[in-house]
């Protein structure tokens, strides 16, 4: 009997315990799967050095012990794409700046011929255009290597999907201090340039792509309503037309009552497009601002003998409202801005004599603007069937924004001079500053894809113009303006959230950005977050003009992207 229950024993002991493993297998979790997206995306050659560098103990528990632990064509994936990057984006500086400054220098060099060599300013200098140009292409190859470096770096480190939504943020953050590289040559007095124009207008930019962010989930359900309210006014219809006539009110403003806030090339730009001589500005300026009788009548005898000393009728004319009593000189006020700017003539006169002038400042600036790009991106279109509709569509383009241009600053005289005289009854800063956004309205003569580009370029103008105000008149120490690069600061963080939305929503950007940033940072593998150049220099910078070249590759960049 013992041994009966020992054999029992014994054969029963397998069975049960196979039973309880069988149990045991059925309520264990089952193991858990890593994304093949999020493993580690490219090693170095040296291993110990990657692994010193990130902590090998975290690494190692996202990482699949029976793969092995170098991926060679991600690391050749990675170091093209950084090559390719600073290599494109060297070129790019190179042509933009090099060829404004090109273009500066030859304008500077007709001036001077046309005025004499021993007359007027000289303009830049060779060798200052070259290190110009030298130091904006630095600073775009060091943006682009340093952001890819990190965005590759941190797709190591954290996983390609599991750091998509924050990683390109983070890259755009830590490579914007690069634009310090663009101060090149030191202006007169010691101190690096400031790059406020560049770094308002990415700001600016980066504030459009948020929005239209925020417009695509704004009919969500999660969203709150106080974020409903605030994206109400962006998706306004013409919204831009807003934000233009509120940049117009900054900028001309600025033009007629404090000059010094508009510098640069942009002042000048305005200088010339105001059609009149700065003898004009100044006078308009002075009567603008005087508070008094007597300094109104000082400012009308001042602006009779520098504006019209040869001109006896519209002398006579400007010193008859001097010679008046105060009471009368004060009630003649809104008379002097058409005295000043058409003297014997009429508002309507003069509004389309300037138009027509205007207009004839306006096409050399248009035409090679839509002419040369057409000719480079649609060369070969051109000579086809359809050239004909191309070259019309391209002269059609540079006709209406030449006549925006001439209207804007015909408007810009008129408005103030209508609305004194039949609305608010004198001349003043602040009747100016009321009457000067009505110019804002020309941009409804654009085409709508170019009102938003235009409204975002002006607001940022206007705001360097109002930064300027705001160190001038005290209310920010100069000391601080000095010493800090609010322009950096501002440029990171703009370029944080562009480089976000670029990887993350980049279906809000226009075609022909996102081509840019494709060109520079990569066209293909962005599902994936994979990301790689395909094509090469010339394939991507000169195949839109040929159809059949453009439609395989963009077949192709669909591939590598799915």
């Amino acid at each position: 009997m013992l041994l009966l229950w020992k054999k029992k024993t014994i054969t029963r002991d397998p069975i049960s315990h196979k039973s309880m493993a069988r149990k045991k297998e059925r309520h264990r979790e089952p193991p858990a799967v890593p994304d093949e997206e999020d493993k580690l995306s490219w090693r170095s050659a040296g291993g110990d050095v990657w692994e010193r560098a990130l902590d090998e103990s975290d690494i190692s528990r996202d990482v699949d012990p029976d793969k092995s632990f170098f991926d060679t064509d991600d690391v050749t994936r990675a170091v093209d794409r950084l090559t390719t990057a600073m290599l494109r984006a060297g070129g790019v500086g190179c042509v933009l700046k090099g060829g404004l400054n090109l273009f500066s220098w030859l304008a500077g060099r007709s001036k001077t011929r046309r005025r004499g060599s021993m007359s007027g300013k000289p303009g830049p200098s060779v060798r200052d255009a070259l290190h110009d140009t030298a130091a904006f292409a630095s600073f775009l190859v060091a943006f682009a290597g340093t952001y890819v470096s990190v965005d590759e770096c941190l797709a190591l480190r954290y996983g390609k999907q599991r750091s998509k939504q924050w990683r390109a943020a983070v890259a755009g953050l830590v490579a914007g201090p690069a634009l310090l590289l663009a101060d090149g040559p030191h202006v007169k007095g010691g101190g690096a340039k400031r790059h406020y124009g560049l770094a308002t207008y990415l700001w600016l930019r980066s504030t459009v792509l948020i929005a239209r962010c925020g417009l695509k989930r704004r009919d969500s359900r999660d969203t709150h309503p106080l974020a409903k309210a605030a994206l109400a006014p962006f998706a306004h219809e013409h919204a831009d037309v807003a934000l233009m006539m509120a940049s117009t009110w900054v900028i001309l403003s600025c033009f007629v009552l404090k000059p010094d806030a508009l510098q640069g090339a942009y002042g000048s730009f305005l200088n010339k497009h105001g059609g009149k001589t700065k003898a004009h500005y100044a006078a308009l300026r002075a009567m603008s601002l005087a508070s008094t009788a007597a300094q109104t009548r000082d400012a009308i005898r001042s602006a009779a003998i520098a504006l019209f000393p040869n001109d006896i009728t519209a002398h006579e004319a400007l010193m008859n409202v001097a010679n008046m009593d105060d009471g009368s000189l004060l009630a003649a006020k809104p008379t002097l801005w058409g005295l000043v700017l058409y003297p014997g003539s009429s508002a309507l006169a003069h509004f389309f004599r300037f138009y027509r002038e205007a207009l004839g400042r306006a096409l050399p600036i248009y035409v090679p603007l839509y002419a040369i790009p057409a000719l480079i991106v649609h060369r070969h279109r051109l000579l086809g069937p359809r050239g004909g509709v191309l070259a019309m569509r391209a002269a059609a383009g540079a006709g209406r924004s030449s006549a925006f241009l001439a209207a804007y600053c015909a408007c810009a005289w008129l408005a103030p001079d209508a609305l004194q005289r039949l609305v608010f009854g004198t001349l003043s800063g602040w009747t100016v500053s009321a009457s000067v956004p009505l110019a804002g309205l020309a941009v409804l003569i654009e085409k709508p894809s170019r009102r938003q580009e235009l409204g975002v370029y002006c607001a940022s103008r206007a705001l360097e113009a109002a930064a300027v105000c705001l160190v001038s008149w005290g209310w920010v120490p100069r000391s601080l303006a000095a010493r800090t690069r609010v322009d950096v600061a501002l440029f990171a963080v703009g370029a944080a959230a562009i480089m976000h939305c670029y990887n993350t929503e980049r279906d809000v950007f226009r075609s022909k950005y996102l081509n840019v940033l494709d060109f520079v940072f990569g066209n293909a593998g962005h599902g994936r977050q994979c990301i790689r150049h395909v094509g090469s220099y010339y394939q991507v910078a000169f195949a839109g003009g040929d159809t059949h070249k453009n439609e395989s590759a963009s077949r192709q960049f669909r591939d590598v992207s799915s």
